[in-house]
Formats: structure tokens, C-alpha cells, sequence
């Protein structure tokens, strides 16, 4: 069996198991035994795809709306170490025709895979602004996927993800104004997706690396402005059939940069937005904008 070749351009647009990534509020150590529920909304507008060797296809036209639950909670910290649980939870909508080098393709929104993770933070030094977390993400295979489907809500494999943040204040004071660097570095590794009996999608690992360097400039609600970068890496698609593997061509690998913000906008409610661009994409669609906007509630 062989995918028509926009069904395998197009295998891979839609990685949900980095959705609801961090953002600069998630560095800080969360006091224990407090909940936080989380709503965000993004939106991603792409009008090229890129092969992997770098040819633009025009007359691209690729939309998505995708809210996302997140709920957290914290626990008595282990060895003076806070820690917690967490569920995130995207919804992927199509918006309109979708399209690809000028070829229409089906598509089909949903829920994609739920993400479920704990996390841990060896380092909390306040006095520095200084925090370390690390977390581990796992999403079954339990989205919405059809493989008659070009463009599915859900990659439908396992997903394993395990995620680094580190938090230094680069200068100022640690509760005053003052700028930070905060680097997230994730590695995801895939299972494979059924497509058919005997036949099926083999996805390699993907690396991710996130910075932000948010300058708070209203202490009293935590308010800040900043850049954000992130470079994702690896993730060819492989089809495995009778036949042999062959490359879709597919990869996740793009490079964007963008603005943040955020403020707390009582003592138990905050927001924050990004709005950010792909400057390089391989393998995948290359997005114009990308606008999310976080809201959540601290209980």
C-alpha cells in the first residue's frame, strides 16, 4: 500500500503532543497543594510547505484553531523538592478548505492525544530567581484518526516526552524588575501508527529547544514583555509496508521567533499571549502566524 502524495505531505502536519508547551510563568516553583486550571487557544496560519530539501509548494493553504485544557496540581514537595501532576487535554479544529501545493486535502478535527505528565524541581533558589524543573510527558494513542484521512486531529502512536526548563535572571533583582533567560529543552520519541494491516508510519525522535528571555517589568503582578525562540529537529516519517520503507518526506523541523507577555491580573487569576512566525521550515508547513493566548486560575 502507498499514500497518494498529498496523504503523505501531509502525514505529519500535526504533532499534538507539543501543544500546550511551556510558557515563562511555568519556570517559577508552584507552592504545594494548590491547583491551577489553565485554558489556551491557538491559532496557526500557514500559506507554504516546505520539502525536505527545501522547495517551497505554493498555493498552500494550511488552518488551525486548537483549544487547550491544562490542569495542575501540586503535592507536600519530596526532600524539600516541589512536584506535581498534570493533564493537558488539545481539541484541533481545520478552519475552511485546506490545501497543499494547490491539492485539497480531507481533514478531520477532534481531540487529539491527551498529555499526561508529573513533574519535579530539583532546583528552587528564589533568592536568585534560579529554578530547574524536569517533567515527563506521556500521550496514548487515543485522538482522533482516520488513515483515509489527510489531515487528522491525532498522529495516533504513543508519545514519550521528557522536558528540562531552567530559569536565571540575567540582571536586576530577583523579586524586582529585572530581566530572565529561561531555556526548555524536550525530546519526544514516537511509536509507530497503524495505517493498515501490515503497514504502518515509523516516526523518529524529535528534539525541541525553547528559550524565552521575559524582562518583568511590573513586579506586583508578575507583568512581563519578551522574545521567545524555538527550534524543533528530526521527526522523519517513514512508511513500513510489504514492500519497504520509504520516506514520506516529513519531518518536524522549523525555526520560529516571536513576542510574549503576561501579567496576573488578580492574586489568583493570570493570562498570558504570544504571538510568534516560522522563519524556516523543512519537511512541513511553514506558518505566518501563530497567536496563542493562555488564561488560568490559581484554586
Amino acid at each position: 500500500m502507498r499514500l497518494s502524495a498529498s496523504a503523505m505531505l501531509a502525514t505529519a502536519m500535526t504533532q499534538p503532543a507539543q501543544a500546550g508547551g511551556p510558557l515563562p510563568y511555568d519556570a517559577p516553583s508552584p507552592p504545594p497543594n494548590i491547583s491551577v486550571a489553565m485554558l489556551y487557544n491557538q491559532f496557526a496560519s500557514a500559506t507554504s510547505f516546505y520539502t525536505q530539501h527545501g522547495t517551497k509548494l505554493g498555493n498552500t493553504r494550511i488552518q488551525t484553531d486548537v483549544p487547550i485544557l491544562r490542569l495542575v496540581h501540586t503535592f507536600s514537595p519530596i526532600d524539600g523538592m516541589a512536584w506535581g501532576m498534570q493533564v493537558i487535554a488539545p481539541y484541533v479544529s481545520f478552519l475552511g478548505n485546506q490545501r497543499v501545493g494547490g491539492a485539497n486535502l480531507s481533514h478531520q478535527g477532534g481531540f487529539a492525544e491527551p498529555q499526561l505528565s508529573a513533574f519535579i524541581y530539583p532546583v528552587n533558589n528564589p533568592a536568585e530567581d534560579e529554578t530547574a524543573v524536569l517533567a515527563y510527558f506521556v500521550s496514548p494513542p487515543s485522538g482522533s484518526y482516520n488513515p483515509a484521512i489527510a489531515l487528522n486531529a491525532s498522529t495516533n502512536n504513543w508519545v514519550n516526552n521528557l522536558e528540562i526548563g531552567f530559569t536565571h535572571k540575567i540582571f536586576g533583582q530577583a523579586k524586582g524588575r529585572r530581566l530572565d533567560l529561561q531555556v526548555w529543552a524536550d525530546g519526544y520519541v514516537y511509536g509507530d501508527t497503524n495505517v493498515s494491516s501490515g503497514v504502518h508510519l515509523k516516526t523518529d525522535p524529535v528534539g525541541q529547544l525553547i528559550v524565552y528571555a521575559p524582562y518583568y517589568f511590573h513586579p506586583q503582578t508578575a507583568g512581563y514583555i519578551g522574545l521567545s525562540f524555538e527550534k524543533t529537529f528530526g521527526g522523519k516519517v517513514s512508511l513500513v509496508d510489504a514492500a519497504g520503507t520509504s520516506d514520506t518526506g516529513n519531518r518536524t523541523n522549523f525555526t520560529r521567533i516571536g513576542v510574549v507577555a503576561g501579567s496576573f491580573l488578580s492574586p489568583t487569576i493570570f493570562g498570558q499571549a504570544q504571538l510568534a512566525t516560522d522563519v524556516q521550515a523543512r519537511g512541513g508547513a511553514r506558518n505566518d502566524i501563530i497567536f496563542l493566548a493562555q488564561i488560568g486560575k490559581v484554586f
